[in-house]
């Protein structure tokens, strides 16, 4: 479980003075998704329980796999929820204070019954029964998670759960603008997150009732969230072990997450990196250094001529980003669905792209 960072701010000041000048370092322009989306409602409030330590010893049996689909299998249903963690603080920006909380409204994707339709999604439509893997994605900076639905549709249609969060300090509507400086804190939203999604599941009338498996937990953001996915994954501040596959997509990893950040742990779950090589915002190379610092045996998926927010929000309507989002599905299939042939999927969906649009590449490790 996350060790989550502690909230005194005198005594992270320094820390985050540095996490935020490498970052910008790193992130010269916002990173934005470039769509009409707003950030994501707040349609209902749910305040996620308290982690429950006691009781029984848990149960450690695998469970069976989820059925592989394909994209538009299921119908897509949405929840627009609201989460709030009581136990940390929001930092001051922008001219407001402290908050006493971290509110997170979030877009919930999930298969639904009835019919495909290949375009969008339904609000609380009926669920398919499941439990299925839950995928938590992290947007960019200037970004909110609705401003992905295209791509998130897929992986709820071929039978995903995707909880998708706008960070209440990076977002397109964050007080004095969007910052960076909020990572380490992004790090702890995403267990947080997993914890809500796992608990919403396990109750017996909740929107998502029934519908999480707990042992298939993934993430993947785009920018600075591929910086929090990252750190997420991989860092010894604030890594989280129930994670099974990380894919970020041009991001880049920063170790000084905190007095407890470092370099990535070597026993980190399989890693997808996806990167333009004509990315002006978040260089190319900071892809290579990835995989040098978190993992050898990544999977590198390289955008031909690929700049740093086209290809990651159009879905399947535009051939790079189908090729983001189709190699992200098979990789979490192979990783999250035990699917022996996500692998082969995964080159299948570079190969049709062609190599003047996309290559990929599995290092020696």
């Amino acid at each position: 479980m996350i060790s989550l960072l502690p909230a005194a701010p005198v005594a992270t000041r320094r820390a985050l003075a540095l996490i935020l000048a490498t970052v910008l370092a790193l992130v010269p322009v916002a990173c934005a998704a470039d769509t009409d989306d707003g950030a994501a409602p707040a349609a209902s409030t749910t305040e996620a329980p308290a982690t429950d330590t006691g009781g029984d010893a848990p149960d450690t049996t695998e469970p069976e796999a989820p059925p592989t689909a394909a994209p538009n299998t299921y119908a897509v249903g949405s929840l627009d929820e609201t989460v709030v963690d009581t136990s940390r603080v929001t930092a001051a920006q922008g001219g407001e204070p402290e908050r006493p909380e971290r509110t997170l409204p979030a877009l919930v994707l999930y298969p639904a019954t009835g019919a495909a339709d290949g375009g969008g999604e339904t609000p609380d439509a009926p669920p398919e029964p499941g439990p299925w893997p839950l995928v938590v994605f992290s947007h960019g900076l200037g970004g909110a998670g609705p401003n992905y639905a295209a791509t998130l549709r897929v992986w709820a249609s071929a039978g995903y759960v995707v909880v998708a969060p706008s960070y209440p300090l990076s977002n397109t509507n964050a007080p004095g603008g969007p910052s960076p400086s909020d990572i380490p804190e992004q790090t702890a939203d995403v267990a947080y997150l997993v914890d809500w999604a796992i608990e919403q599941s396990d109750t017996t009338d909740g929107p998502l009732a029934g519908m999480v498996d707990p042992e298939r937990v993934g993430i993947s953001g785009h920018s600075l969230g591929g910086f929090t996915s990252l750190g997420a994954g991989y860092n010894p501040c604030c890594r989280d072990e129930r994670i099974r596959a990380v894919a970020e997509w041009a991001g880049a990893y920063v170790p000084e997450l905190g007095p407890d950040g470092g370099d990535a742990v070597d026993d980190g779950p399989p890693l997808l990196i996806v990167h333009g090589d004509a990315d002006g915002t978040v260089p190319y190379d900071r892809a290579l250094a990835v995989r040098d610092a978190v993992s050898s045996t990544a999977a590198l998926v390289t955008l031909v001529g690929g700049q740093h927010i086209p290809p990651f929000v159009q879905g399947l309507g535009e051939p790079q980003s189908a090729v983001v989002t189709l190699t992200t599905l098979a990789f979490f299939d192979q990783h999250l669905k035990d699917d022996p042939e996500g692998a082969d999927r995964l080159q299948a969906a570079v190969d049709e792209a062609g190599p003047e649009l996309a290559t990929v590449e599995i290092a020696d490790g």
